[in-house]
Formats: C-alpha cells, structure tokens, sequence
C-alpha cells in the first residue's frame, strides 16, 4: 500500500512501552473457515469491556453491524465471500471482525489506541474489477477519481469528540501508479477522539445510485486496542493545544517532545517543549495538522 493517509496513521501508533489490553477477536471458539453474524439473536459481541453492536434479520438471513470470522479467502469475488479478508490472514492468532456501514462499539469511558483494518475480500475486489451492482475504480481508463472512506466518530455520552477518516481504496491522484485499495493489515491510531464511549463506523464512496452507495459497505478490524493506563492519569495528561484554529504561534500545556505533522502523515516541525511556551507555525501552509506530545494528540487548524 502506498504511503497516504488520511486523518490516521501509524506515526500515532504505540510505544513499545504501552501496556496494551487488546479485543482480538478470539474469544469465541469458531470452527475452521466460519463465521458468527449475530442469528443467534445475542445482539452483540462483547469481548475485553467492548460491545462490538449486531442485528440480525430473521426474515432475510442477514445482518448487519459486526460479525466474527475466520475465513481466510482472498480471491473469491461477490456477495457469498462478505465473511472473507482481503489479507488472507487475520492479523492475529485466528478470528478478525468484519463490519458494515453504521457499525458501533460502545463501552465505558476510555481512550482507544486504535485498531488494524484492512477491506474485506467482497470489498476490495468490487473495486478492483468491477461486479454487477458496484464500478470498476478507475473506470475503463483508470482516469476516474473514485475512493472509499471510513469515518470513526467518536462520542463521550452522546457528546461527540471528534472523527477520524480513514481511505480504504484512493484513486485521486494524478499519477495513477499511486492509486490504491488497501489490501494489508493497517494500523489506524484513534487517540485523536479521546475519551469516548461509543465509535460509529460510516463508510462514504465515490461510487453511489439512486439510493444508496454501490461499493459494498464492509471493512475488516482486529487487535482493538487501549492503554490500561487509568482514565484519571490519561486525563491528566491530555495535550491541549492553544489557540486553536491558530495564525502564528501556539502554546500546549505538557512539557515533552513536540512533533507536528501534516495529513499525508509528514512530521513537519519538531521541538522541545514546555508547558506554556510558545512555538511558531507561521511557516506552516492553512490546513490541518496533528500535534504530538509524548503519546498525547490533538489536531489543529491552521489558518
């Protein structure tokens, strides 16, 4: 996969020091080359304090929200492989998740690391080659401008925190050689949204109809994953960062090394800190920025 990224990426990732505490989708026992999709009616999956939201229509045989997989399959294209993964591999031990637009996670307060994800196999080869209901990505002369985007919304209470976007296939470029449909397990860094208790999953595409999105709205997660560190001593270290939307200078209040970095991922400006001084951003271009202190984040716009 090429080296874009959205509003995530694993420049954010944990430090090697981070005592982790990880939902990896392998509590439940399934057989080889299986699924669980929610039809025995539980509602959820719930693995680690997280709820991982399910409905099952008992009328269609279908379903929605998440479902638990071990299918392997990465070459199979169509509606009968939505359980497979464009990987070919969990990204750990046996069992990864797979979900559909709208999704949620609900859980106490906490701040989430992130997760790995990749398309799910009836996804990334929708794209690739086209099928009855969804577009080739590209068109016939790989000119066109499509892509596929996972937004994570966070929410404390039902008070939203912030969104990070996440590109599972990009066709913008002028130089079609970088064009992509992530097909690798990528790990998508979720501190930006803070303390949450509930992340939505909405997929958005360029490729739409009458009714709804034809790209098939699914994606594949595994290795969710917190800090164990308590929500008192995170908060405590919460990175603010002051004015913001800011012009010339701005202030944090954690002494540490700052770093900042652009959408395409780019550390842009680096320096030590402490709490209160000032640092200048008159050099950088407007847009949006990631400020970094030690393992804390929070974006910025600059004017």
């Amino acid at each position: 996969m090429k080296k874009t990224l959205l509003i995530a990426i694993s420049f954010l990732g944990l430090s090697a020091s981070s005592v982790a505490q990880v939902a990896n989708f392998d509590a439940l026992a399934l057989d080889s080359a299986s699924y669980w999709n929610g039809s025995d009616l539980s509602g959820a999956y719930v693995e680690e304090g997280f709820s991982f939201g399910n409905y099952y229509d008992t009328a269609w045989y279908s379903w929605s929200g998440f479902a638990i997989s071990n299918i392997m399959d990465n070459a199979t294209e169509g509606w009968s492989n939505q359980y497979g993964v464009s990987a070919g591999a969990a990204y750990s031990a046996g069992n990864f998740a797979v979900a559909t637009m709208g999704a949620t996670i609900n859980s106490e307060a906490r701040v989430i690391d992130g997760f790995y994800i990749t398309n799910s196999t009836y996804t990334a080869l929708s794209m690739l080659n086209g099928d009855a209901f969804a577009k080739k990505f590209g068109g016939e002369s790989g000119d066109d401008a499509d892509w596929l985007k996972l937004s994570v919304i966070g929410t404390l209470d039902s008070a939203l925190t912030d969104t990070v976007d996440f590109y599972l296939a990009d066709y913008r470029f002028e130089d079609n050689t970088e064009d992509y449909i992530v097909t690798d397990w990528t790990w998508l860094d979720l501190n930006a949204l803070g303390n949450i208790t509930e992340l939505t999953f909405v997929l958005s595409s360029s490729d739409n109809g009458d009714w709804a999105m034809n790209t098939p709205a699914y994606f594949c997660m595994d290795d969710l994953t917190i800090n164990t560190v308590g929500v008192e001593e995170i908060a405590s270290e919460t990175l603010s960062v002051y004015p913001n939307p800011v012009q010339d200078q701005i202030s944090v209040n954690i002494d540490g090394a700052l770093a900042i970095y652009d959408l395409s991922g780019k550390m842009v400006k680096s320096e030590l800190v402490e709490a209160g001084n000032t640092v200048s951003v008159s050099a950088l271009k407007s847009g949006i920025y990631f400020v970094k202190v030690g393992s804390s984040v929070q974006k910025i716009v600059k004017l």
